[in-house]
């Protein structure tokens, strides 16, 4: 492949809001936060052709048929990754005092998922979180109908 060190301008008008994909995602995911809001429930669509199920959903599967099918999964999941930030994190990088309340966040897949959905873990100690962890979404007091009600889980009491 040869390098060229230049810039390439291509003219024209890039509306991206006008691309039909981004509005039927849009739709897909009202849909979820309204049945989340009304009914606290988590709704997922399942695709026919390979049974794959998104949370949030997709107006595409990637075997390339439409995930059609409105399913509820569960408000459990299973911690598939997570890190951790904060100054106290960096202990020994800086002469300063360390300080700061840790925050965890972790990609997670809810019962009855196939997606990851990202979240902030609370009420566990940094060091006790682990790949494979069962936890379980907080809901909020009062539901909005927005992704800040996916916003925390909780370990799993089991």
């Amino acid at each position: 492949m040869e390098y060229k060190n230049e810039t390439i301008a291509i003219e024209g008008s890039w509306n991206l809001a006008s691309w039909e994909w981004k509005f039927e995602s849009i739709a897909l995911i009202r849909k979820t936060f309204e049945a989340m809001k009304n009914e606290r429930k988590l709704m997922a669509n399942k695709c026919p052709g390979c049974g794959r199920v998104y949370f949030l959903p997709k107006p595409y599967c990637l075997c390339l048929s439409i995930p059609d099918e409105w399913v509820e999964i569960k408000d459990t999941a299973t911690v598939t990754t997570y890190t951790f930030t904060g100054a106290w994190a960096y202990e020994g990088i800086a002469d300063d005092e360390v300080s700061g309340t840790p925050q965890i966040f972790a990609g997670v897949v809810f019962d009855g998922s196939d997606t990851k959905t990202v979240t902030m873990l609370e009420g566990i100690e940094p060091e006790k979180v682990h790949v494979g962890m069962r936890v379980k979404l907080k809901w909020p007091e009062e539901v909005a109908g927005g992704l800040t009600d996916l916003a925390h889980c909780v370990p799993l009491e089991e």
